[in-house]
C-alpha cells in the first residue's frame, strides 16, 4: 500500500492516448491504485505513437507510453464481449472511480450505462472524457487535440498578439498535445470535487467532462472582454480579424529568445529598470496599462533594440532579481541540462525494463507527509492480467481460455 496522498482510492481506467491516461497517471503518482484496460494484442494506441528509443518502435518501449502510463496495473479486456462486459462490471463494483474515454452511449449500450453502474456501486465516480461531452449536437462527432484546441478558442490566440497577416498566418497547433493534458488535469480536479463531494453524503457522481470546455477554460477571461463589447470594440476586432495588438511574449534576444510578460504597472517599473530607467519609458502615454496597450508598437521597437543586446541568462538573472516575470526559452537539451531543475531534483530517474534509466518529470508539486512517487514503470500490455483477475475469483484455466479467444 502507497502512502501517498491518494493511497485510498482505486481507479479503474479505460482510456487511450493521453487525456485519460494523464488524468490517472497524476492520481497515480499520488498514490491511488489505478487499474488500467487496454485492448488485447493491440493496447493503448500510445505505444505505436513513439518516440522510440533509436527509433525502434515497441509497444513496451514508447516514451509518451511510459510516462503517461507510471505507478498503474495494466490488464487487457474486450469490453464488446459478454465475458469482457462481466469482467469490467466485477473491477467496477469495489472501485471508487472509473474513467473511460469511450465515445457517448458505448458504455449505456453494453449495459454498462452510469446509472447500472450506481445500483451496482452506489458510491462509485465515473469520469467520462470525450471531445465535446455526453450531450448536444456534437456528442457524436469524433475529434483530437488539434480540434479541442481551436474548437475551445485557444487558435484565434496562435501565436498571441503577433499576427499581422491572416492570410499567411493562419492559426497554429501548439506542440505536442497539449489540449488532452489540459484536459486530463481539469478531469483529476473535476474527480476530486467529486471525491470531496462523497466524503460529505457518500454518494457518488458522474463527472462529464469535454475537451473543448476544458481549453475553453483557460483561456476564460477572454470571453466577457468578446461579450460584453460592442462590435467595434478592439478585443472583438482583434479577436475576428486575429491583427496584433498589445505586446508579444517572447522577444528576440542576442543569443536566442527570452519571454516577459510586463503588463501590470509593478512589472512595468520592474522592466523599467531592467532597461536603466530609460526615458522614453516614462512618457505619460505608457504610464497606464491600457496606455502600453494602445502603444505597443512603440514600445516593442524600442524593446527589441535593447533585448537584441543582452544575452538570455543575462536578461534572465536580472530580470527574476527585480521580481519580473522572464524566462529563456529553451529546447529541449538547454532544460535537461537547466541548473535549476536539478537543484530541485525534478527530473526523476527511473528504471524501465528493455530500456534502461530514463529521466522523467518529477513532482508538480511536493507534499512532505503523502509524497509523490514513482513505484513502478508503466505495465507491459496484459502484464497483470493473472494478478488482478485471480483477485476475482477467475481460474487459472479460465484465464487461458479467456486469452485464447482473445477476451483477454
Amino acid at each position: 500500500m502507497s502512502d501517498g496522498a491518494l493511497s485510498d482510492l482505486t481507479i479503474v481506467e479505460l482510456a487511450d492516448m493521453v487525456a485519460g491516461p494523464f488524468c490517472a497517471k497524476v492520481m497515480a503518482d499520488m498514490g491511488a491504485e489505478v487499474v488500467k484496460i487496454e485492448r488485447p494484442r493491440t493496447g493503448d494506441l500510445a505505444r505505436q505513437r513513439g518516440p522510440f528509443p533509436n527509433n525502434e518502435a515497441h509497444p513496451d518501449h514508447s516514451a509518451l507510453f511510459l510516462y503517461l502510463n507510471t505507478n498503474k496495473r495494466g490488464v487487457t479486456l474486450d469490453i464488446a464481449t459478454p465475458e469482457g462486459t462481466g469482467l469490467l462490471r466485477d473491477l467496477l463494483t469495489k472501485a471508487d472511480i472509473f474513467l473511460e474515454t469511450t465515445s457517448p452511449g458505448t458504455l449505456a449500450a453494453a449495459g454498462l450505462g452510469y446509472d447500472t453502474l450506481q445500483e451496482l456501486n452506489p458510491g462509485l465516480i465515473q469520469a467520462s472524457i470525450s471531445p465535446f461531452g455526453q450531450t448536444g449536437p456534437y456528442k457524436e462527432y469524433k475529434a483530437y487535440d488539434l480540434n479541442a484546441y481551436h474548437f475551445g478558442g485557444v487558435g484565434y490566440e496562435t501565436p498571441f498578439n503577433q499576427v499581422t497577416d491572416p492570410t499567411t498566418q493562419p492559426p497554429l497547433k501548439a506542440a505536442g498535445e497539449q489540449a488532452d493534458f489540459l484536459t486530463g488535469w481539469t478531469t483529476a480536479a473535476a474527480i476530486m470535487s467529486a471525491v470531496h463531494w462523497r466524503h460529505l453524503t457518500g454518494k457518488g457522481q458522474h463527472v462529464d467532462m469535454a475537451a473543448i470546455e476544458a481549453v475553453a477554460h483557460m483561456i476564460r477571461a477572454n470571453y466577457p472582454f468578446y461579450f460584453a463589447e460592442s462590435p467595434e470594440g478592439p478585443n472583438r476586432a482583434r479577436l475576428s480579424k486575429r491583427q496584433e495588438w498589445g505586446l508579444p511574449w517572447v522577444w528576440p534576444c542576442r543569443d536566442g529568445n527570452v519571454a516577459i510578460l510586463a503588463i501590470t504597472d509593478k512589472h512595468w517599473d520592474a522592466l523599467k529598470e531592467l532597461l536603466g530607467r530609460p526615458a522614453w519609458m516614462d512618457e505619460d502615454l505608457l504610464n497606464t496599462p491600457l496606455g502600453r496597450f494602445m502603444h505597443a508598437d512603440v514600445i516593442k521597437s524600442l524593446l527589441e533594440v535593447w533585448l537584441l543586446e543582452h544575452d538570455r541568462s543575462d536578461i534572465y538573472r536580472r530580470g527574476q532579481a527585480l521580481h519580473l516575470p522572464v524566462f529563456p526559452v529553451q529546447n529541449l537539451t538547454e532544460v535537461m541540462a537547466t541548473q535549476h531543475f536539478h537543484d530541485r531534483a525534478f527530473f526523476q530517474p527511473h528504471d524501465i525494463p528493455g530500456v534502461g534509466s530514463v529521466p522523467l518529470p518529477g513532482p508538480p508539486f511536493k507534499m512532505s507527509l503523502t509524497p509523490w512517487s514513482l513505484r513502478r514503470p508503466a505495465p507491459r500490455l496484459g502484464q497483470h492480467n493473472a494478478e488482478v483477475y485471480s483477485a476475482l475469483g477467475v481460474s487459472q484455466q479460465t484465464l487461458n481460455n479467456l486469452q485464447e479467444r482473445g477476451v483477454i
